[in-house]
């Protein structure tokens, strides 16, 4: 969709048009018409918590002598977001591999490994290895600072990168969303402004989570079928 051009869809006997105001790597903002307030609203929280994103799930401390305990180092490293490639990866729970450690499907691991010789040195998120070099599951940054290491001091750890979403932990948030009324203030319209955390394109979030709400009203539909036939089936 271009820039000030926009979709309209009959729904009824509303018109709904989506149309996309301004757009750049980080953020986009759209605009929605003729839907009900809650299903927007509803668009605006699935992009935070519905949209499956890639982090570090598992960490696996082999050695730690840094001035770091454990639990905050892991913590850390757990909130870096990742470019995240989930048209080739799945969720662990959605994974057939059934192993603990997961699979080439469900998993990307990495090794981090550094030491300070004489001098001081800051660790940052360019310093983890993935096992494959052709992943494209990277951080966003390579210079992401995870840790200082005195002279001396050493970590090496595995990491396993798999996919969530915002609704399990943070950590998986993909966006940030507000939803608003634009200046001429019409009560059927409203301004979606999404900023993506750096997992996934802002445009790539705003299609994500109109599936996620897509299946969900497809499952709450199947769910009142099959109750309503067997109340009906019940009742002859």
């Amino acid at each position: 969709m271009l820039l000030g051009c926009s979709v309209r869809l009959q729904s009824g006997s509303k018109m709904v048009s989506v149309r996309l105001l301004r757009e750049d790597e980080k953020s986009v903002e759209v605009e929605l018409e003729g839907l009900p307030l809650a299903v927007m609203n509803a668009i605006r929280r699935f992009t935070i918590n519905e949209v499956p994103t890639m982090a570090v799930e598992e960490i696996l401390i082999i050695e730690n002598t840094s001035s770091m305990p454990n639990d905050i180092l892991a913590h850390r490293i757990s909130l870096i977001p990742f470019i995240s490639d989930i048209d080739h990866y799945v969720a662990p729970e959605e994974c057939t591999c059934g192993s603990k450690l997961g699979c080439e499907k469900c998993t990307v691991r990495y090794i981090l490994r550094a030491e300070a010789k004489d001098e001081p040195i800051t660790v940052y998120s360019g310093d983890m290895t993935p096992e494959d070099q052709n992943t494209k599951v990277k951080p966003v940054s390579p210079k992401i600072p995870i840790v200082k290491l005195a002279p001396g001091q050493r970590i090496e750890m595995e990491l396993y990168v798999r996919v969530g979403r915002g609704k399990k932990h943070s950590k998986w948030q993909a966006a940030i969303s507000s939803l608003y009324e634009p200046k001429e203030g019409a009560k059927d319209k409203r301004i979606l402004y999404v900023e993506s955390i750096g997992f996934l394109p802002p445009k790539r979030i705003l299609l994500e989570a109109a599936k996620a709400l897509e299946k969900k009203a497809v499952e709450l539909e199947e769910l009142l079928s099959r109750e309503l036939a067997g109340k009906q089936g019940g009742e002859e």
